[in-house]
């Protein structure tokens, strides 16, 4: 779970990506870099990397590899910044589709061998039956395409997954890179958009552990933190948001 400082941080770069990104463009690749190497980092960490790691060292590996792996793609993107909208947004492509497809194999097969980086919090709401989670797409829609995918247990789908994922994270890339100013205002606007429902997961499950919590926000904290619905129309209203800023003021 996302800590307070690391919380607000998320904020400023969400905020400044979702309604800033075309005109602070160069500043917010190296924005988006520096998330899309957290990302990136928790992502290898859990998948790879972690069960490698001498376990006294663990924490602390968790704690820098992401930091350091953000830090040296923010400066990458910074200076490299308009082949980086190509490498960023093939990136956010990949992520996104990746891990909905992780949290289906985590949720309908308890293979908590393939978990990305999640609290313990977290992987229970997605595993526990009991927890009611609504999902944005059926699971049975979503079987149906796993069956489809080549591979005969979980490994080999998801390398499947990661490859189709990559495939069409390219094509899109190339869209945004040749549409240019218009795709960068919806690009950075989507990602902007991204880590602020990042945050505002987060909030919700600081607010979901205080114990000072007041009981009528009880309902709320929860609804905001286990119902897939909820997240889904903050974030694409929040999408909504940013590009009607940015192509409204953003070539000001």
């Amino acid at each position: 779970m996302l800590d307070t400082v690391t919380l607000i941080t998320f904020l400023a770069m969400g905020i400044l990506l979702c309604f800033y990104g075309f005109r602070l463009f160069r500043f917010s690749m190296a924005l988006a870099g520096f998330f899309m190497g957290m990302q990136g980092a928790n992502l290898m960490d859990s998948l790879f990397l972690l069960s490698k790691i001498p376990e006294k060292s663990q924490k602390m590996w968790e704690f820098f590899f992401p930091i350091v792996l953000g830090v040296v793609l923010a400066v990458l993107s910074y200076a490299l910044y308009k082949k980086a909208l190509f490498f960023i947004t093939v990136f956010f492509t990949w992520y996104s589709l990746v891990k909905i497809c992780l949290l289906y194999i985590i949720k309908t097969q308890n293979n908590l061998s393939l978990v990305i980086s999640l609290s313990p919090d977290s992987i229970a709401k997605l595993t526990d039956g009991s927890e009611n989670v609504q999902n944005l797409i059926p699971d049975d829609k979503l079987a149906s395409v796993m069956k489809w995918l080549p591979g005969g247990t979980d490994g080999e789908k998801l390398l499947a997954i990661c490859l189709i994922a990559l495939v069409i994270g390219i094509f899109v890339g190339i869209i945004i890179c040749l549409i240019q100013g218009p795709a960068i205002k919806i690009a950075t606007s989507v990602i902007g958009a991204d880590i602020l429902r990042d945050v505002f997961l987060g909030t919700m499950g600081i607010l979901y552990e205080w114990k000072s919590l007041p009981s009528f926000l009880e309902p709320v904290v929860k609804a905001g933190l286990h119902n897939g619905w909820v997240s889904f129309f903050i974030w694409a209203a929040l999408i909504g948001s940013g590009i009607t800023v940015q192509f409204k003021y953003g070539d000001d």
